[in-house]
C-alpha cells in the first residue's frame, strides 16, 4: 500500500491513543482526536495530493506558531489549568503534565515547519493538525469561552490574533 497514505494513518492511530490516555488527566484533550479524525481526511483531499508551496504557507505558518507560544504563555500565567476544568465541573489539570504536554506538542508544530519546508508528504497531517487545532480551535475555543463566561478567559487576547491567521492558513492548506 503507498506510504503517503499508511504513514499519516499510523499517527493518526497513535495520536488517538495518546489523546485517549492524555484525555483522562487533562479531558479538555479529548477535542483532539476528532481533530485528527479530520486532518486525516484533510491530508488524503489536499495535502496528498499536492503540498501547499512552502513560500505561500511557511511564514504564516511559522508567525502563528510563535503566537501559539505565547498564547500558552498567557494561559500559562492566567490559570487555564484550573479554570478550565472548573467550567467541565473537574478537579485542575496537573501543571507538570500539562507543560510537558504542550511542550511535547509545540515540538512536533516546530518539526511541522520543516514539513512545510521540504514538502515531505507523509508528515504533513503534523502541520495540518496544528492549524486545525492549535490555530482554529484555540481562535473558536477561546472567544466562546469567554462569552460563555461573560468575561476575560484564560487565552483570549492572543487568540483573537487567530482569527486573522486561521482563514489563510485553512484557504492555503485547503
Amino acid at each position: 500500500m503507498d506510504r503517503t497514505i499508511i504513514i499519516p494513518l499510523i499517527i493518526s492511530l497513535l495520536a488517538i491513543g495518546v489523546f485517549g490516555w492524555v484525555g483522562y488527566i487533562i479531558s479538555a484533550v479529548w477535542l483532539f482526536i476528532p481533530a485528527i479524525i479530520l486532518s486525516y481526511f484533510i491530508y488524503l483531499w489536499k495535502a496528498h495530493r499536492k503540498m501547499p508551496a512552502p513560500d505561500q504557507i511557511l511564514p504564516l505558518y511559522l508567525l502563528a506558531l510563535s503566537i501559539q507560544m505565547l498564547h500558552f504563555t498567557e494561559e500559562y500565567l492566567t490559570s487555564l489549568v484550573t479554570e478550565l476544568p472548573a467550567i467541565l465541573g473537574q478537579d485542575p489539570y496537573p501543571e507538570d503534565f500539562w507543560l510537558v504536554f504542550n511542550m511535547s506538542a509545540y515540538s512536533l508544530f516546530l518539526l511541522g515547519g520543516i514539513v512545510l519546508h521540504k514538502r515531505i508528504k507523509e508528515l504533513a497531517i503534523i502541520p495540518i493538525f496544528f492549524i486545525l487545532v492549535g490555530v482554529v480551535l484555540n481562535a473558536v475555543g477561546h472567544i466562546g469561552l469567554a462569552v460563555y463566561t461573560n468575561s476575560y478567559f484564560p487565552g483570549l487576547y492572543t487568540a483573537l490574533f487567530f482569527l486573522f491567521l486561521g482563514p489563510p492558513l485553512l484557504k492555503t492548506i485547503l
